[in-house]
């Protein structure tokens, strides 16, 4: 144990070096007020479904742009008062699921509202890309912060909340967002442009501390950003630049709602010191679970039972 509690002592102490400028605030106060008053325009379509205990329907909604974004709306068919609600989103190149996967919320009177995020699962893309010769979304519109992917996906993932402001059976004090990798990232991105979250899970999140994890990765996405730079030298500050726009460290001072993060020790995808330089840097309630012996993957029996507790007690 005393390598694994001087690697954890070690990852608890480091503080990443963070730009002091204003340019990043900028940008994104910027972006939410072009598309915060943005109709949604959403549409919903019961789904005939075989578990008697909930209602699901098929959601249609648009965020960033004219691009139609779907999700799964489910809440329980018999309920008193005003339900909580969890919005999740997904991992990279993943989808939302089937509407089963939800069923250990929604026993417990939770609604949930889980979305695919654009270009994936069901999701559109209609955004024009300049730069999109590899064909994934890590790098689509990647040499511009104005049209790069992430920027359309982080606010449709805001969006989704416009999608639960609307159902008048949700409390809205009372909503919680999660996800993992992907769907980690974007839960921490939500949480920094958003204060309608009460809480915010996000497993073995990406987009944090960037340049550390283009060092220290070995799989995942950022191995085809580091393929666009070995075609395309000549744009490697361009391309750091436009990252740094989407970096959980410039996004994480701006998180007001109690957070939750896990990071597994062994991750080749979204290895843990970044994430840790990211979560050293939140200011507001926040824990974090470190497996050692885990990667990128936190499908773990005793994980999702302290998610189950987690979600009951601050939720």
């Amino acid at each position: 144990m005393r390598f694994i509690n001087q690697t954890i002592e070690e990852l608890e102490s480091y503080i990443p070096i963070v730009e002091k400028t204003k340019k990043y605030d900028l940008f994104w106060e910027q972006t939410m007020n072009a598309v915060r008053k943005k109709s949604i325009h959403e549409q919903m379509t019961k789904i005939d479904y075989p578990i008697k205990q909930i209602e699901a329907f098929d959601v249609t909604y648009q965020g960033f742009d004219e691009t139609p974004l779907k999700g799964f709306y489910i809440r329980p068919t018999q309920f008193e008062g005003l339900l909580p609600c969890l919005v999740i989103y997904h991992g990279y190149a993943g989808h939302k699921n089937s509407v089963s996967h939800y069923m250990k919320w929604l026993i417990q009177g939770y609604a949930v509202f889980a979305v695919d995020s654009r270009g994936q699962g069901r999701s559109a893309d209609y955004s024009p890309y300049s730069s999109d010769e590899l064909g994934s979304w890590v790098v689509k519109g990647i040499l511009d912060k104005e049209e790069y992917y992430y920027r359309k996906a982080y606010v449709d993932s805001v969006k989704a909340l416009d999608f639960i402001e609307t159902r008048p059976e949700i409390d809205q004090k009372r909503i919680a967002v999660m996800g993992a990798s992907m769907g980690g990232g974007l839960t921490l991105a939500v949480a920094a442009l958003d204060d309608r979250p009460k809480l915010a899970i996000a497993d073995v999140p990406n987009m944090c501390n960037i340049e550390l994890t283009m060092k220290q990765k070995f799989e995942g996405s950022f191995n085809i950003v580091e393929q666009f730079l070995h075609r395309h030298p000549q744009w490697i500050e361009q391309v750091y630049d436009t990252l740094s726009y989407f970096d959980h460290i410039h996004l994480s001072q701006h998180i007001s709602c109690r957070v939750r993060i896990s990071v597994g020790l062994k991750d080749l995808i979204c290895p843990p010191m970044p994430i840790y330089g990211v979560y050293n840097l939140i200011k507001s309630e926040k824990s974090i679970e470190a497996y050692p012996f885990s990667g990128h993957d936190m499908a773990i029996i005793s994980h999702m039972d302290k998610t189950l507790a987690f979600v009951n007690r601050y939720l």
